[in-house]
């Protein structure tokens, strides 16, 4: 059981690019959330501090904005519905010993992990880079 836990994060780890972000986490927030709005939507947040704070727990400065492009979006899942599990797409933004970092999932890999080869995955992928590009 405990080998299969380990398989499992070791297998998300290796999928997801984490950087260190040369902002504090509130400037590294602002700056994602700007080039977000200028190549597609944000549809929600995830405050995982202030979750834990509401049950009397405490994380580092922890979120999550699940962002997107509805056109791209449904592209890939007309292609194969399944997809839908790992869209819209997900960036986190998380403090860890004084440093800000943030982790994504290249929209080519989550196609990739589909079976997906739509020409539109290129411009995802471009749009996901200009938006780390300058935080990074």
């Amino acid at each position: 059981m405990i080998l299969g836990k380990f398989l499992i994060a070791r297998f998300l780890s290796e999928n997801m690019i984490i950087k260190e972000c040369k902002f504090s986490f509130e400037e590294c927030e602002k700056i994602i959330k700007d080039k977000i709005k200028e190549v597609g939507e944000i549809f929600a947040e995830i405050d995982h501090s202030k979750n834990a704070e509401k049950v009397g727990l405490s994380l580092p400065k922890d979120k999550v904005i699940i962002f997107g492009n509805p056109r791209a979006g449904t592209l890939l899942m007309q292609e194969k519905i399944e997809v839908s599990l790992d869209l819209p797409l997900r960036i986190a933004i998380w403090e860890k010993d004084g440093k800000t970092f943030l982790g994504i999932k290249m929209p080519s890999e989550i196609a990739r992990e589909y079976g997906i080869t739509h020409e539109i995955i290129k411009k995802m992928d471009e749009a996901v880079n200009y938006v780390i590009s300058s935080i990074t």
